[in-house]
């Protein structure tokens, strides 16, 4: 089953980690292990740390399966969305 959240800020982003973290029966520590993070990282992040670095976030989500896109606003000019698509074919990470 496939499932879209809206996320609206990172405590919400951290909770749903929390939850598909646990429903895979990992723990904080082995979460940590397999995203190259610590465990104090993934405790912050699960518990809303405004601050924490999004390459950290976007791996550690990445490692548990969770995916993140973005809904782009109406009408952007025809330059930028050919950009945005030439980025979707290039390794830009």
């Amino acid at each position: 089953m496939h499932v879209n959240i809206k996320v609206k800020n990172i405590k919400l982003l951290g909770v749903v980690s929390k939850l598909v973290r646990q429903s895979q029966s990992l723990d904080q520590e082995t979460a940590g292990l397999l995203s190259g993070n610590g465990l104090t990282f993934i405790s912050q992040f699960e518990n809303g740390k405004e601050t924490v670095e999004i390459g950290r976030v976007l791996n550690l989500l990445e490692q548990l399966g969770i995916e993140l896109e973005i809904n782009l606003p109406p009408n952007l000019p025809e330059k930028t969305i050919n950009k945005l698509k030439q980025l979707q074919t290039t390794d830009v990470g």
